[in-house]
């Protein structure tokens, strides 16, 4: 009976074990440089496998993990690389924010080079619906469809890049291309100078004075740099910047603890929507984990888009509440900057504020209100603090 109970305890004790192995992975340097780097990758359940007691990375719709012998060598790099920063950004959460939530999440499946758009009833949309590439996304669980669809759990999806001409980029997820924005843009500006003029014009005595050559040329110059613009946009894009751009969002760290992020923040705010809001916040703890005020920075071998930087110049526009502009970085430094004024306490400000705030919430509205309601319960010196975040929200035209 005894050597039964052992040789049972044995078995728990083979079956709790987790492994440690050593793989090379991209990793930031001291100067926010990219380089590669053997990084120890924790608590696997499996010797040859991507597979461990929190992440899963798989390839495509494959449930089996990605082996490390797996002839794709750059497929298990880049499996290296996210485990690795996922894992960094897991122990942010729990150890350093201590987010019980985060604590008890069960193993998340992580996929890389999938190009099937998400279904909410089923999974993956058809095989015949476009391919998705250089982008990033969480999906919520789902309990699948009438027996046919199995259920799934929550999981982070990273597409493949693909090289992209800047007239086949859809600006603003609209459908407009580039050329589409510059033609509106023009012709706006034509109707907007146009119209300048004629209020001068017709709001004030007509003598040599008002329509003099100043006004003149003013109005004929905006118009004729908009159109010179216009007419040459394909010599100007050869001149002055790139036609061609990709993403790689498994091997940019900023986006890997964007994601994971998002996971670590819904039990709040749901995974079904994006919205300004709360990618300001995961882009905020992206930030943090990656000890950076800026995103997706630095590292044109695997993102030729411009990153993310919370102390970018920018003023409030209204066009920043519509899901369009979810991805602007807005939001994001506005967080830093309030974090900034909080001061020590700032990230558990930042992490309680999502329960004063709503996946749909807007900037000017619930964000601020959130803002100013968490601070009565989380800043040290709440009348000092409240009074230093609204001279700042104004400074931002909130």
């Amino acid at each position: 009976m005894t050597r039964l109970l052992l040789l049972f305890c044995l078995s728990l004790s083979c079956l709790a074990s987790t492994f440690e192995v050593t793989k090379v992975a991209l990793v930031r340097n001291k100067r926010f440089r990219p380089k590669h780097y053997e990084v120890k990758l924790t608590d696997l359940l499996s010797e040859d496998r991507f597979e461990g007691k929190y992440f899963k990375i798989v390839k495509g719709i494959s449930e089996e993990a990605i082996s490390f012998d797996d002839q794709d060598t750059w497929l298990v790099f880049k499996a290296a690389t996210t485990y690795y920063h996922l894992t960094k950004a897991r122990e942010y959460f729990v150890n350093h924010l201590k987010s019980d939530y985060v604590q008890g999440l069960e193993q998340l499946t992580i996929r890389l080079d999938i190009t099937r758009t998400f279904n909410e009833l089923g999974h993956y949309a058809h095989i015949e619906n476009p391919p998705q590439y250089n982008n990033a996304l969480s999906i919520p669980e789902g309990e699948g469809y009438q027996g046919r669809v199995p259920s799934w759990g929550k999981e982070i999806w990273f597409r493949p890049p693909s090289p992209t001409h800047i007239s086949e980029i859809e600006i603003l997820d609209n459908g407009q291309t580039a050329e589409q924005i510059v033609r509106a843009f023009r012709n706006q500006n034509l109707m907007t100078s146009f119209q300048r003029f004629m209020i001068e014009y017709l709001n004030h005595e007509i003598n040599d004075r008002m329509l003099n050559e100043d006004n003149l040329i003013r109005t004929a110059g905006t118009t004729l740099i908009m159109e010179l613009v216009y007419r040459n946009q394909d010599s100007i894009n050869r001149l002055l910047s790139r036609k061609w751009y990709e993403l790689d969002t498994a091997l940019v760290p900023e986006i890997i603890y964007h994601e994971f992020s998002h996971i670590a923040l819904s039990d709040y705010l749901e995974l079904s929507h994006s919205t300004s809001v709360i990618e300001g916040m995961a882009d905020y703890f992206a930030g943090k984990i990656a000890n950076s005020d800026k995103l997706a920075t630095h590292i044109k071998a695997h993102n030729t888009f411009d990153g993310k930087k919370a102390k970018r110049k920018q003023f409030y526009q209204q066009q920043f509440e519509l899901t369009d502009y979810a991805n602007a970085d807005f939001v994001f430094g506005i967080l830093w900057g309030v974090g900034d004024i909080i001061g020590e306490n700032q990230e558990t400000f930042i992490y309680q504020l999502r329960e004063n705030v709503k996946t749909t919430s807007s900037i000017r509205g619930q964000l601020i209100d959130g803002l100013l309601t968490s601070c009565r319960f989380y800043c040290e010196n709440p009348l000092a603090d409240s009074v230093a975040m609204r001279i700042f929200l104004s400074q931002k035209n909130l």
